[in-house]
């Protein structure tokens, strides 16, 4: 049978969502829970990566295994037996054709930003000591959204696309926060905290409004901003 998992993570103590050999990955402490549950081996494949430090409100997973547990037993066992800082949140039997990767349609990331610093949330969220403009962060923000050439904005890798649509890319300013949200039918290696890093330093002051339209244009990476610290970056939500 083929279930499709939804999950939730702290990256903090890890190497990212994919297996390493030189440090832990969230696949191998999923795939060994998932193999001690089933009492056979399980491999998991994800809707995409997420780097070292970064965090999921809504990862998905797919795997297949003879063991025919009802889902409510899947997601109970497995919060039991994963770690605390990862929690299963929905099991549901799909067509063995369902394909968590390939199958995604859009994907939800989220970055935050404290405006203070704060030593307990210092691993859940970002912090910039500087006076930043929102207003002219939102008029950037928006030049991002349509259907673009990212590949200035992330790291190329051979074979796959670069131009991606992004459906939404928006900011919010809270009292104590700002909140990115970017929507898409799919993200390149930072893609997200290389366009957060612009942003801000569009913000502070350090870069030019007009340089997200020179990037998209050109694909010129030399012109991103520095790239945003993990910390505060969320893969939120993946739509099929």
């Amino acid at each position: 049978m083929r279930y499709k998992l939804t999950f939730a993570y702290d990256g903090t103590d890890y190497q990212g969502f994919q297996s390493q050999k030189n440090g832990l990955g969230i696949q191998t402490v999923l795939e060994e829970t998932l193999s001690k549950i089933a009492k056979e081996k399980i491999e998991v494949v994800a809707s995409g990566r997420t780097d070292k430090g970064v965090h999921a409100l809504g990862q998905v997973c797919h795997f297949d295994t003879l063991n025919k547990m009802s889902c409510n037993a899947w997601l109970r066992a497995l919060n039991t037996y994963l770690p605390n800082d990862i929690a299963a949140l929905d099991v549901e039997v799909v067509d063995d054709a369902f394909h968590a990767r390939f199958h995604v349609t859009k994907k939800c990331y989220v970055y935050v930003i404290a405006k203070d610093y704060n030593l307990f949330r210092r691993h859940h969220e970002a912090y910039i000591p500087y006076p930043l403009d929102f207003e002219v962060m939102v008029e950037a923000t928006k030049k991002l959204e349509g259907t673009h050439d990212f590949k200035g904005f992330g790291v190329y890798v051979e074979h796959k696309p670069t131009i991606k649509t992004l459906f939404q890319s928006s900011l919010e300013e809270t009292d104590t926060h700002y909140i990115f949200t970017f929507i898409a039918d799919g993200f390149l290696k930072y893609m997200v905290r290389s366009m957060v890093g612009t942003i801000v330093d569009i913000g502070r002051g350090k870069l030019p409004l007009s340089v997200i339209d020179i990037i998209l244009e050109n694909q010129d990476r030399t012109k991103v901003g520095k790239t945003s610290a993990p910390e505060g970056l969320y893969l939120k939500q993946v739509w099929y």
